[in-house]
């Protein structure tokens, strides 16, 4: 009798064990979907306006305006030695220093709740001066 209550006891733990486990396995799958980064898309285009905290660039068929913040990388001709001298003259670089209206440019984002966060900006050709 005290056998057969010990292994009773132990099929209990052994479900309980599992149940446990089944549990944490489930929460882990949860946390680790909902950290998984924001998609990342492209859009190209002309730049239609430019300001230190916004680009709005004009596709073929439609328009984005993206929010620009610190950590976006902008790649364009000459940036480096400009961004270099703007840095010995004291001053910080903007957006309006490397972008102007009328570059095109390939534009790197992921949204941002309602808001396209751009990520990186490379301007591929120069507006005509």
């Amino acid at each position: 009798m005290v056998r057969r209550a010990t292994v009773q006891k132990e099929i209990c733990m052994t479900r309980l064990l599992a149940l446990v486990s089944a549990a944490a396995l489930v929460m882990a799958i949860g946390v680790g979907v909902s950290a998984q980064a924001p998609k990342t898309m492209t859009a190209q285009g002309l730049v239609s306006a430019v300001t230190t905290t916004s680009l709005t660039v004009k596709g073929s068929s439609e328009s984005w305006t993206f929010t620009i913040d610190k950590d976006t990388e902008v790649t364009a001709k000459g940036a480096t030695t400009k961004s270099l001298a703007l840095k010995a003259d004291g001053k910080s670089s903007v957006l309006t220093n490397f972008v102007k209206v009328g570059d095109r440019v390939n534009v790197s984002y992921h949204d941002m709740g309602t808001m396209k966060h751009a990520s990186s900006i490379n301007v591929t050709a120069q507006a005509p001066k």
